[in-house]
């Protein structure tokens, strides 16, 4: 059993559960996310990009929250989305926003510089961008998924942007993203009518259980150059024009 972290204390069964999902991975965008809440006053605008089932939702509760998401969204709550807009074209107008936030979404569009003009565009003059994105991860939500991302890149993307005061760090250390992904392996691997789904299930108990002894070491990691991915703050200035890369 995965011991309850600081972050989940106060949350709702829903969102528990969504990071019950993949636990390794899904606690460090909610630390992060909790942490981009608590540092935004009472009445803020926060646009949420990409929001899906916006799981995030109740962490905004005073804040001015606007969940975005795209017709073809494979989430199925994304059709009661607040905005429905794709993220390269957001229909939402320029300078509106305090904030923007933009959890495990530019890895799923063709075109992320684009899609941080857009950001770029609605944030008011030193409005703040959260960000998290994956470095690790298996391919998902295909046929859209494009790319992974390193500090470098995310830097370079941002910038070009128009983006100032970037700010990139690994969400966890690489034991937390080998214990994930042997969970992971529990879907991953597949089922098939071979007469071997009994051992497929058997091996996802295993691994499910290994990983738990394997994420203990996480302190032994020192260097975190094999995280699951990053998190990214960063801020549009007060006056800034996007460059083109």
């Amino acid at each position: 059993m995965i011991t309850a972290t600081p972050a989940l204390v106060g949350t709702s069964e829903r969102l528990r559960r969504f990071v019950a999902e993949a636990p390794y991975e899904r606690t460090t965008i909610l630390e992060f996310v909790r942490g981009a809440a608590k540092a935004l006053p009472a009445g803020a605008r926060v646009a949420d990009i990409g929001a899906g089932d916006s799981p995030y939702r109740e962490l905004f509760s005073h804040c001015d929250y606007v969940a975005v998401e795209w017709e073809e969204s494979v989430h199925a709550g994304a059709a009661s989305a607040d905005v429905i807009s794709s993220a390269e074209r957001i229909d939402l107008p320029s300078e509106s926003f305090d904030a923007a936030l933009l959890t495990q979404v530019l890895e799923h569009v063709p075109d992320p510089r684009a899609v941080l003009r857009e950001v770029h565009r609605i944030l008011c003059p030193e409005g703040a961008l959260y960000v998290t994105v994956p470095l690790i991860w298996e391919l998902h939500e295909l046929p859209h998924d494009y790319y992974r991302y390193t500090p470098q890149s995310l830097r370079l993307l941002l910038e070009a942007a128009g983006f100032a005061g970037v700010k990139v760090e690994a969400r966890n250390d690489c034991f937390s993203t080998l214990a994930q992904l042997m969970r992971n392996v529990g879907w991953a691997m597949g089922r098939a009518p071979d007469g071997r789904d009994a051992q497929r299930d058997n091996v996802r108990l295993v691994l499910e259980e290994l990983a738990e002894y394997v994420a203990a070491f996480a302190p032994l990691d020192v260097q975190r150059i094999m995280p699951l991915g990053y998190s990214v703050l960063a801020r549009r200035p007060a006056a800034a024009t996007p460059r083109t890369l």
